[in-house]
Parts: C-alpha cells; sequence; structure tokens
C-alpha cells in the first residue's frame, strides 16, 4: 500500500467508528508555551484531554481522529544513522475525550492492523505497564494474543509520561500498550523477554496507546501518588511511515514512497548512488528538507532564536552533509518541489506556499554556504599550524562545528588529505558539556513554570475560558481567580510582590497576532495592582502580570479592571496601519507578498514579510505615500464574525501558523466598493483609518532569506519622528554651511574632495613601494630548490602599498616567490606573490595560510597571489623566517 492509502485508511476506519476527522493542525502551537513545534499527534488537543468540551464545527465531539504533522529534533544526530529517528513525521491517532477506554482501543487497534492493513497475527507483539492487569487480560483474553507475545514492562518503558510516577511531571498520566512488528530474522536476534530487547531493528513499533487515567501528585522527584481522573481518556500515536515500511516490504522508511523519490534526487543531483545505510547524507538531506518545507508552509522564518532557529539549524545541516556529497552550490531549493508534490495533496499548504518557501531556502543557503567556506578558511589555518604528526584539538573541531555548522566528518576528510588527526573524543566531551548546559536551562524553565501551568490547566478544566471584555470596553469587573508567583499558587499577596493574576474576564487584550498585552491596573477593595503584561496560556486562560501596587490582592476578590487608555489606543493605531501597510506591499511590489510576522506596539510597529530583495527607495516611498492616502480618507474600518469559508471565499488574508476555528473575526477596511483590505485578525482596531493621524516609514532591512522588515510609526510619534529628522537636518546643514536645501550639494562636493585625497594617498603610496624598495629586497633574495625567494619585512603604511609593493617585485623579478611581511594597524599582515611560471608548483593562497597560521591568524587566494593577517605581532619575523622551509616543503610535495 502506498504511504497516502493507509493514511486513507486509517482516518476511514476511525471515521466509521463515530470519530471527527479533523485536518492537521500546524506545526505551530497555539498558544502554548512549553512548545516550539507539535511534537506529538496529541499536543494540540491538550485542552479537551483536561476537560474542556471539544467542540469543532458548533458540534460536541467525544472522539476525534487525525494525522497530525510532527517535528521532532531530540535525536537529530541519529537521524540518518538509524531506521528508527526522522525529524519530520505524520502522526495517525484516534483520541477519546472522557468516552470509550481500553477495551474498545485496543480492540480497534487489532482490528484495523489485522483485518484492513492484513498484517499477520503471529508476527505481532504487544506490550503493557507492569501493573495493568485490564489491559494485559484484554490483550490476551478478548484479543487472544498469546502470554509469550505479551510483555510487561515499567514505568520507563510502558507509562506516560516515560518515567512519571517517579519522576513526574504532576498531571495527567497513566500505563500505555504498544504493539511491535516482528520483521524476522534478517532484521536483528529476539531476546527471550519480548520486543523491548534484542539487536538490531526486528521488532518495530507500530502502534501505541495511552490510558490517560491518573492525576499524577505528590513531590518531584519522588514517589508520585495516583489519583484516578474523573474524566478517562485516550490517546492514540500510529507510526505511518514505519507501517509504511513494513507494507512496502523496504528496509525502512527511506525507501518507502514519500522519501525515496528525494533521495533519488539526492543522489542525481550529486552523483553519488544511495547505498542504504551507508548513505547517511542522503538520508538526513531528505529528512531535513522535508521538516524545513513543512515548517516554511506554516508560516515559520529563519531566525537566530526559537522556532526560526530550529529550522536554519535542519538547513544548515542538510547543507553539510550535502557538502560531504560534492554538493558545494545552493542545491536544497531544487528539493522542494519534491516535497510538495509528495506531500501537497494531504496538506495543500505546501503546494500553495511553494514559491516564497523556495525563495526563503535559497537565499539561505547562499547565506550558509559562504559561512561554511568561512569555516574551510578557519580549518585551513588550525591545520596549517600543525607540525607532521599532531592531531588536531577536539574543542577546535567543536568550534568548528558550533561556530560555522562545520560538521565533525568533514573535519576529520579534510585533515586526513592533509596527513593530520581529530581528536574526536575530546569534540564529543565539548559537544557534552554544551549539552549538559542546555539541558539544564531548559531544566531550570521547565520547573519554574511548572505549577503554574498546572494550576492554569486545572482552572480551565473547571472555569473555561477567560471572557475577553476588551473589544467593547476598557474596564469591567472581575473576579480573581488565581495568582501565580514563579512556580507557587498564592492566596493572597502583598505590596510589591511579583504576581501573574488570572480572571475570569477582562478587558486587556492578551499578546497575540503580533499585537503586544495591555497595561493598566486592577484595583480591589483592600489593593491596587499594576498590569505591566498581558498574557495568553493554552486553552484561553490569560495571564496579567506585574506587581501589587499597595495593599492586598486575594483569591476570590471582585476587582476593577481598567486597561490604560492612552497606550491602547496608539496600539491600535499601529494595528490598523499595519493592515494598511501589508495591502500597500502587495499593491506595490506584487501579490506575491505575505505577512511573515509582526510587531505592534504603543511606539512603533514591525512588519515582515515575504519579498526576495530590498525595496528601493522609489519603492518605500510608494508605499508610505500609498498608506498615508487611505489614512486622509478616513475609510471605515469594519470589524465583523463570519465562518472561515465563508472569509476565504470573500477573499480574506489568512496567514499559515495561526489557528482558525470554524467562526472567525474579519478585519475590513472601506466596506464599500473598491475594498481596500480584508484580513483575519484577532487584535484591536481604530474605528476609522482617518484616527491613524499619519504614517511614516523609518528602516527597512533584511531579517532572514527572503523575509525584508519595516518599521514605521503613526499618529504623534510619526509627527514627532520627523521633526527630529528635520531639525538634524538644520544642524548638520549649518555645521557645513549652508541651507537644508543646499545641503545634499554640499555633501556631494565634500564627497568628491575625499576621493580626489583619497586618489592622492595611493599615487603616493604606489611610487613609495616600487621602485627602489623592490630593486634593494631583490637584492636579499635567496635560492630554494632552485626556486627565487624573497622574503622580508616591510614598512609600508597600508595593505594597498604592500600589494603595490608584490606588483613591482612580480615584474622585476621574472621568476620567483615573494613573502612580505608588515604591521599595518597594529597587527601583522602577510603578502605572498608567485609568478605564473611556478603556480602549478606553488600555491600563493596555502603559502600565506600556513604563514598567517604561525601568527595565530590565517588567509588565503589565488594560485598567483596571496594575502593574510595574524593576531601575534611578536610571531611576524619568526614566521618570515620559516619561509623558506614551508616553501621548500611544498615543492617537494608538488
Amino acid at each position: 500500500m502506498r504511504t497516502a492509502e493507509i493514511r486513507e485508511a486509517y482516518l476511514s476506519f476511525f471515521e466509521g467508528k463515530g470519530h471527527l476527522r479533523l485536518p492537521s493542525f500546524s506545526l505551530v502551537p497555539e498558544d502554548d508555551p512549553s512548545l516550539l513545534f507539535i511534537s506529538a499527534g496529541m499536543a494540540p488537543l491538550k485542552p479537551y484531554f483536561l476537560g474542556a468540551r471539544p467542540i469543532f464545527g458548533g458540534r460536541e465531539w467525544r472522539r476525534v481522529t487525525t494525522c497530525q504533522k510532527c517535528l521532532r529534533v531530540g535525536d537529530i544526530e541519529n537521524v540518518g544513522r538509524t531506521g528508527r529517528h526522522n525529524t519530520f513525521f505524520e502522526m495517525l491517532g484516534n483520541f477519546s475525550f472522557g468516552d470509550y477506554f481500553k477495551k474498545e482501543a485496543i480492540l480497534w487497534a487489532w482490528e484495523f492492523l489485522t483485518e484492513h492493513l492484513k498484517l499477520e497475527p503471529d508476527r505481532l507483539w504487544v506490550t503493557v505497564y507492569e501493573d495493568d492487569d485490564e489491559a494485559y487480560a484484554i490483550w490476551r483474553d478478548l484479543v487472544g494474543v498469546p502470554e509469550e507475545r505479551i510483555g510487561r514492562f515499567g514505568e520507563d518503558e510502558n507509562y506516560w509520561p516515560g518515567g512519571a510516577i517517579t519522576h513526574g511531571p504532576n498531571g495527567p498520566s497513566g500505563p500505555c500498550s504498544e504493539i511491535f512488528y516482528d520483521r524476522g530474522p534478517a532484521f536483528g536476534t529476539p531476546d527471550e523477554t519480548g520486543p523491548n530487547t534484542g539487536s538490531g531493528d526486528r521488532f518495530v513499533e507500530i502502534w501505541n496507546l495511552v490510558f490517560t487515567q491518573y492525576d499524577r501528585q505528590g513531590p518531584i522527584p519522588g514517589p508520585g501518588i495516583l489519583k484516578p481522573l474523573p474524566q478517562k481518556n485516550i490517546d492514540t500515536g500510529m507510526g505511518l511511515y514505519r507501517v509504511a515500511a513494513i507494507l512496502q516490504d523496504v528496509e525502512d522508511f527511506y525507501r518507502t514512497d514519500t522519501f525515496f523519490p528525494l533521495i533519488q534526487e539526492v543522489a542525481r543531483l550529486s552523483g553519488r548512488p544511495y547505498e542504504g545505510r551507508a548513505s547517511v547524507p542522503h538520508r538526513v538531506v531528505a529528512d531535513h528538507v522535508r521538516a524545513v518545507v513543512a515548517a516554511l508552509s506554516d508560516g515559520v522564518t529563519f531566525a537566530n532564536t526559537g522556532r526560526g532557529y530550529v529550522i536554519r539549524r535542519l538547513l544548515r545541516r542538510a547543507l553539510r552533509f550535502g557538502y560531504l556529497l560534492g554538493l558545494s552550490e545552493p542545491f536544497l531549493h531544487r528539493l522542494a518541489p519534491g516535497v510538495a508534490e509528495l506531500l501537497g495533496d494531504f496538506y495543500p499548504e505546501m503546494r500553495e506556499n511553494l514559491p516564497a518557501v523556495e525563495r526563503q531556502i535559497r537565499l539561505e543557503e547562499e547565506r550558509f554556504l559562504e559561512t561554511l567556506e568561512g569555516g574551510l578558511r578557519r580549518l585551513d589555518a588550525l591545520l596549517a599550524g600543525l607540525r607532521p604528526g599532531e592531531v588536531l584539538p577536539g574543542r577546535e573541531a567543536f568550534r568548528l562545528y558550533d561556530t560555522y555548522g562545520f560538521p565533525l566528518d568533514l573535519t576529520v576528510e579534510i585533515a586526513a588529505e592533509r596527513g593530520f588527526g581529530v581528536d574526536t573524543e575530546g569534540f564529543k566531551r565539548a559537544m557534552e558539556e554544551q549539552q549538559e548546559r542546555s539541558r539544564a536551562a531548559m531544566a531550570f524553565e521547565r520547573e519554574i513554570f511548572k505549577r503554574g501551568a498546572q494550576v492554569l490547566e486545572e482552572l480551565y478544566a473547571e472555569r473555561g475560558a477567560t471572557e475577553f471584555l476588551g473589544y467593547g470596553t476598557l474596564e469591567a469587573e472581575a473576579e480573581v481567580l488565581a495568582l501565580l508567583a514563579g512556580d507557587e499558587s498564592l492566596g493572597e499577596a502583598g505590596p510589591g510582590t511579583e504576581v501573574q493574576v488570572v480572571l475570569d474576564k477582562t478587558p486587556f487584550y492578551a499578546e497575540g497576532g503580533g499585537q503586544v498585552g495591555d497595561t493598566g491596573e486592577i484595583a480591589g477593595p483592600e489593593g491596587r495592582f499594576r498590569v505591566e503584561d498581558t498574557r495568553p496560556f493554552y486553552g484561553g486562560r490569560w495571564l496579567h502580570w506585574g506587581r501589587v501596587a499597595e495593599g492586598r490582592l486575594a483569591v476570590g476578590q471582585q476587582v476593577r479592571a481598567a486597561v490604560d487608555a492612552e497606550r491602547r489606543w496608539a496600539i491600535m493605531r499601529h494595528h490598523t496601519a499595519t493592515h494598511l501597510l501589508h495591502r500597500a506591499l502587495k499593491l506595490v511590489l506584487g501579490e506575491h507578498v505575505n505577512q511573515a510576522g509582526s510587531l505592534v506596539a504603543p511606539d512603533r510597529l514591525r512588519f515582515d514579510f515575504t519579498h526576495p530583495q530590498a525595496l528601493a527607495a522609489e519603492e518605500i516611498a510608494q508605499v508610505e505615500a500609498l498608506v498615508n492616502e487611505k489614512i486622509r480618507q478616513d475609510l471605515p474600518v469594519e470589524v465583523r464574525h463570519t465562518t472561515f469559508q465563508q472569509a476565504m471565499e470573500e477573499g480574506a488574508l489568512a496567514f499559515f501558523g495561526e489557528k482558525y476555528g470554524e467562526q472567525v473575526r474579519l478585519v475590513e477596511i472601506n466596506t464599500v466598493t473598491p475594498r481596500f483590505s480584508l484580513e483575519l485578525c484577532g487584535g484591536t482596531h481604530c474605528h476609522r483609518t482617518g484616527e491613524v493621524g499619519a504614517f511614516v516609514i523609518v528602516a527597512e532591512s533584511a531579517v532572514a532569506a527572503g523575509i525584508r522588515r519595516i518599521e514605521a510609526l503613526t499618529g504623534r510619534g510619526a509627527i514627532e519622528f520627523v521633526r527630529r529628522t528635520l531639525d538634524g537636518l538644520d544642524a548638520l546643514a549649518a555645521r557645513l554651511g549652508t541651507s537644508r536645501e543646499g545641503l545634499a550639494q554640499r555633501v556631494q562636493s565634500l564627497l568628491e574632495e575625499q576621493d580626489a585625497l583619497r586618489r592622492r594617498i595611493r599615487d603616493l603610496e604606489r611610487a613609495l613601494a616600487s621602485g627602489p624598495s623592490a630593486e634593494r629586497l631583490l637584492e636579499r633574495s635567496q635560492q630554494v630548490d632552485g626556486v627565487r625567494l624573497v622574503a622580508a619585512r616591510v614598512e609600508v603604511p597600508s595593505m594597498d602599498a604592500l600589494r603595490y609593493l608584490g606588483d613591482a617585485l612580480r615584474q622585476q623579478m621574472g621568476s620567483g616567490v615573494a613573502v612580505l611581511g608588515a604591521i599595518i594597524d597594529g597587527r601583522p599582515s602577510f603578502l605572498t606573490v608567485v609568478t605564473r611560471d611556478l603556480t602549478s608548483r606553488l600555491h600563493a593562497g596555502e603559502l600565506v595560510r600556513r604563514l598567517a597560521a604561525l601568527a595565530g591568524g590565517g588567509g588565503g587566494g589565488r594560485p598567483d597571489l596571496g594575502q593574510g593577517g595574524g593576531k601575534d605581532v611578536a610571531r611576524l619575523d619568526e614566521a618570515l623566517a620559516r619561509a623558506g622551509e614551508i616553501v621548500r616543503q611544498m615543492l617537494e610535495h608538488a
């Protein structure tokens, strides 16, 4: 069966069992700070496992089935090396929210595998938690699995989360039951205790049933208390690609129909055939490009932090392994259409966003390959500084990996070509130290947030989502439901205490959709609380961050919540201007422009968008003028609600990475023909565009490959910016003795004078460097194995002068090599010149790399001209003294 057929068979089967089929959620979690990406099929459904009513399409569904896109990078070093690890994968799931439980889940799993997929029952093994007699009995008595094929294992293997009873976390948990498929002796040897042991890949886990029936409570670490949950849930995951490998009778998922075409294309582009498990680079490239395309298609962009950093790391890792295959030019963007073709039928966003995704990948590739070249230069310098038989230190190899993205395999390969070894154990130690630092930081963050998250989950299950009143009012009465401080839940908070306040309803807008959270005040009968920020927590429960200004605040109090109105109005002006800007960019640059991120704050707006190049000054002026024209027209801004389908039919803009329900909120600018803008948006807005006041673009820059950024001001801030700019121009004009109108001409005159002065300086340097200086150096030349060598320290004012001297030597010596050193700007600099008749035996770039390395630096260049620099001034003369030795070694190996 093809992978698509397996996917459809699963979803159809559970639809037939009364489940609602949902499309895959975005890879980007909604309001869940604990996740960067959706990493399991159940993750988007967390609120319903916690007791929230699962309403879909206006109806409550207790049974749901999905094929969920997932992305994990925790075991990234194993990707390509085993048949069990990959980053982007699809998880088939059927879920029960307080409906059916173990019996139905087990029987349906067996029915689907044996009757619909036709897997041989005798090749299926199962495992259960060691104390789960109920599940054991169902497998043995109702399904008929022989006892010798049912394994019992402890909490590390068959409990979710793994090891939770002893190690935590607190919260919903439960035993699980796994189904394994025995692929036979060709894939390894079994152990008499069952499928969780043995060697090789003989037993493949294809199904995991999680019986969420307990609330784990108690100290962490320590023996937890398992309190039965009022609502028992089922969370099932079936590994689509593992099952596909079995049904397609191939060695692993890399040979399946959704992977192998990509691997074949990698082999074609590189000219290196795929040889199964030995071809790790082919497998890594195919795996990682799928993940990058999936994430970009869901609205993620390359960045130095967060999600953007994860996919940047994946792309760079794929490029590094491509480099091992000889692919030194951008190539991943050429694989993106293949990913969209293989997966686009089920995930249409991959096809719809393909042009923008290709552009982003191409630009990011070009940038990184420049960095990789820097790593090569650094490695050359390190190797040039080694003596024969020495080994490159592991920490240096790790710095190459960490700073330049240089893989250890590539470092080892290049070093071996030069006759050097690499301390791989030292590399591993350095990497483990960094990973330990990272794990410690993550553990600290999880510990700080853990108790607060549990309180919020319990509140959500009991009271539902926060009711937001802020579209219609900036003040409201509310009840304090919780006070959180770090990992504590407080009953009350006194003066100066920093806490997060949870209210049953609020006029405060919680940060989201690019708009910052509101600030203001919460006043109770006994105190006042200053709200410094408002943020969401998944499931719709909002947190008011700040401190108690005076008196006390307590759980259960009735309070008055009031938003800072002036600040909110400033935010609304910037948000409405953002919609105007988005439409203006499309009209000026083209419909390919799409939002890629935004910040809507009281003092500015920031708008990221897809576009392959910097905007010209004329384009910026056009965009700015168009936005201001719409502001002057004082167009109405209407907010209304409709269905998602109706909004799409009307042509509304929606953004991947955002999650939309059945009902959506539309913001329309100009409700009569011609409409100017129509976007799905949950933010707050002006009533008319005239309220924005004025709009001025203050910056345009690059954010990532294929992503540009505009920063702009509105209202009073825009006017103040223009005033400051004009004042600055007047001050500069006065200093240069001209008027504001004559400033441009005066600056042009000064630049021309500066250029003329620089030309005169260069002419003087050329005259000083050539002539008598070159003649005197030639008189001090020596012979090295029949080659004329000039090696000397010289006094020159600049690198240009050093190059002029090198050119003069080349012209006058006829045949030979020149090695020049000088102190320029306080640092040692080197220049090497090789006449054309000797470039087949000596490479000037390689020669200067070896020399500069002796002074703690590096360099490179062409066969006839090399240039480099060092760090240690005291070693300049030593390096020059060894020039003859290095030239002799290079001639011997020519």
